[in-house]
């Protein structure tokens, strides 16, 4: 294919795919193992952010400061060569460049579970502890899940940036996606076919990941209507069955049955009886 001067030939990008794959595979696994790391961290520094000791929110507070203020490229630069190699650690490129990532983005994701934390009412976290749970369970089963749901969206962009940001370990050596793929090109001179080629790949990537988080946050709102209209259904079917319940009380509640009235004669007779009893004796 020819586009000005510029030729395109898609069977040397097809016949070079098994080395576009290789890098891939290795920037998934960067992404997706610094990902999960940095998840962890970003839980443990939002739930520090929020302890009642003052001298550990400033600590969290000045480690986010710090690591949200550093450029990524320098810090990895940074970790492997200012950290690893001068001090002679047994540290791959591999493990620096995860462990850059790792140390960078637990300081954006913790802010954003403390928002999504906070967001969730404190009503919740009152209720929950009303029907006998504790502070752990209440949050793990009540607070958490809840926050999750709210932190989606952020945290899907967060691990879009994550793959993005994993080329940049490429100045360290590993080989990734973009380090095979400017081998590639410095080795064939084919420099339009080979960066096309990574473009689409990053492309399908982030296009993949974008669509998975929007089918998360369907899925959940979706769940959040149904449980809505579930308790809407419960409290009229509630109502609803207890005036049933009670109109079955009162059909099967015997009805008071009135006094029996005396016969008008017996009341004569009666009245009678009494005026002769009590009435002045006879003369004799």
């Amino acid at each position: 294919m020819v586009i000005g001067q510029a030729t395109i030939s898609f069977k040397f990008i097809w016949d070079n795919m098994g080395l576009f794959l290789d890098g891939v595979k290795l920037t998934i696994f960067i992404a997706v193992i610094a990902f999960t790391l940095a998840t962890l961290g970003g839980l443990a520094v939002a739930l520090m952010r929020m302890s009642k000791s003052r001298l550990v929110r400033m600590f969290v507070a000045t480690y986010i400061n710090v690591f949200r203020a550093i450029p990524l490229l320098v810090f990895i630069l940074f970790v492997y060569y200012g950290i690893a190699i001068s001090f002679e650690l047994q540290v791959s490129a591999i493990q620096a460049g995860i462990l850059a990532l790792t140390l960078q983005y637990s300081a954006w994701l913790g802010e954003i579970f403390r928002g999504g934390i906070q967001a969730v009412s404190h009503g919740q976290r009152e209720a929950a502890l009303s029907l006998g749970m504790g502070r752990p369970q209440a949050f793990m089963r009540v607070v958490l899940p809840q926050a999750f749901r709210i932190a989606i969206p952020p945290t899907g962009n967060m691990f879009i940036g994550m793959v993005k940001d994993s080329s940049l370990v490429y100045l360290i050596g590993v080989p990734e996606l973009l380090r095979v793929s400017n081998r590639l090109a410095n080795r064939t001179f084919r420099y339009f076919e080979v960066y096309l080629a990574t473009v689409l790949i990053y492309l399908v990537l982030t296009t993949s990941i974008y669509f998975m988080v929007k089918y998360l946050e369907r899925r959940y709102a979706l769940i959040d209507v149904l449980t809505a209209r579930a308790r809407r259904f419960s409290v009229f079917g509630g109502r609803r069955a207890a005036r049933l319940r009670s109109l079955q009380e009162k059909v099967k509640q015997p009805r008071a049955v009135a006094p029996l009235e005396m016969d008008m004669g017996d009341a004569d007779v009666a009245d009678h009886g009494e005026s002769v009893a009590g009435g002045p004796d006879r003369p004799g």
